[in-house]
């Protein structure tokens, strides 16, 4: 059988999606996975053959179809409108591509992730199956009602007026992270994924103390790094070359799902990916505003117990005080709950399907 996998938008948007593509793959069937050029080197490093659709970033579409930019409103509906049109425009970019593939290749599947819009239009013009794979965190649905209206011209051009419904739907939240109105899905396991590279030394020793991970660009500044050599914690620094860091703060392009051990505490802004990963090795987190859109998983993770939210989430990727993120990690550290709730979520990840299991629902013959 062929496989169509179609990418995300970014490369932290592909991640999850990557362990059941090469599932899909080792199971015996034909995989190609397709998407814009500047996430296919996430692809290849996977091992897994990708297709260009478009040579084009989503930051382009910031400029309307009159070729006006567009300034996203502050926080809040009009934003997410406003972040769906461009998705929706991304969309339409890719999909002449990805129709002509389909054509071409004839695929058996259509599986996109939940952001891919052109996936489902290309799975039904090419009447095929269309699987969506979900993190079912930060997707919220007026993304995708922006995003189809963006899209009217070629929903037309199909015969259609909204997206088509899946054939089958796959999320990798775990149970208990699920938004509650989130649509029946087959769960599955979300196994950590990310481009590797060569490890230095100081990754793998035994686990003496615990480690505070800091896995944001925007916040490896010397005067957090400087604050969270306060505590007794072996302080990291992920997704950076060494670089110029404090004496004693460890740097690298280390894979977080690597880097990261049970009890760990890691401080990011909630992406999906990021927070998966954090869950499935069973680390405390330390939340700081992020986009919108990521507020909501950010404050049920906080509810369930395994993570600590800090600054103002209401202003997306506002700085916040080293004093605040210092304290909140010590709390983290000295409160055991934190843990137990990582350690709960981890059991429900592995109560999980593995990918491997999810082939042959994936692959079955339709019933018609």
């Amino acid at each position: 059988m062929r496989v169509l996998f179609v990418a995300g938008h970014t490369a932290g948007a592909c991640y999850p999606l990557v362990p059941l593509a090469q599932a899909v793959r080792l199971g015996g069937h034909e995989v190609f996975v397709a998407g814009h050029e500047d996430v296919l080197p996430v692809v290849a490093a996977a091992g897994l053959p990708g297709v260009a659709i478009s040579s084009r970033t989503l930051s382009d579409f910031l400029v309307d179809r009159g070729g006006r930019t567009v300034e996203l409103p502050e926080p809040g509906h009009e934003h997410d409108l406003a972040v769906g049109r461009v998705f929706g425009r991304f969309a339409a970019d890719g999909l002449d591509g990805l129709l002509a593939l389909v054509r071409d290749w004839r695929p058996d599947r259509v599986v996109g992730v939940a952001t891919a819009y052109a996936a489902p239009l290309a799975a039904h013009d090419g009447g095929v199956p269309y699987v969506r794979f979900a993190t079912d965190l930060a997707e919220p649905v007026v993304h995708m009602l922006a995003a189809v209206a963006e899209l009217g011209p070629e929903l037309e051009k199909l015969g259609l007026y909204e997206l088509p419904a899946p054939w089958r739907s796959v999320s990798v939240a775990p149970p208990s992270l699920r938004a509650p109105d989130a649509a029946p899905a087959l769960p599955l396991r979300h196994i950590p994924y990310e481009t590797q590279s060569a490890l230095p030394p100081w990754v793998h020793p035994g686990q003496d103390r615990p480690r505070v991970l800091v896995h944001d660009h925007g916040e490896t500044r010397p005067d957090l790094l400087e604050g969270l050599r306060e505590l007794e914690a072996e302080i990291v620094v992920t997704g950076q070359e060494e670089g110029p860091v404090p004496p004693g703060v460890r740097a690298g392009r280390v894979p977080l799902g690597v880097a990261v051990r049970p009890g760990d505490v890691v401080v990011h802004r909630g992406r999906p990916d990021v927070v998966l990963t954090c869950l499935a090795r069973a680390a405390a987190q330390v939340l700081l505003p992020g986009d919108p859109g990521l507020d909501e998983h950010a404050g049920r993770l906080a509810r369930l117990g395994a993570a600590r939210q800090v600054g103002d989430s209401a202003v997306p990727g506002a700085p916040v005080e080293t004093e605040e993120v210092v304290a909140a990690c010590r709390e983290v550290l000295a409160d055991p709950a934190y843990g137990q709730a990582a350690h709960r979520l981890r059991a429900e990840i592995h109560e999980m399907p593995l990918p491997a299991d999810l082939v042959p629902l994936l692959t079955e013959e339709v019933v018609a």
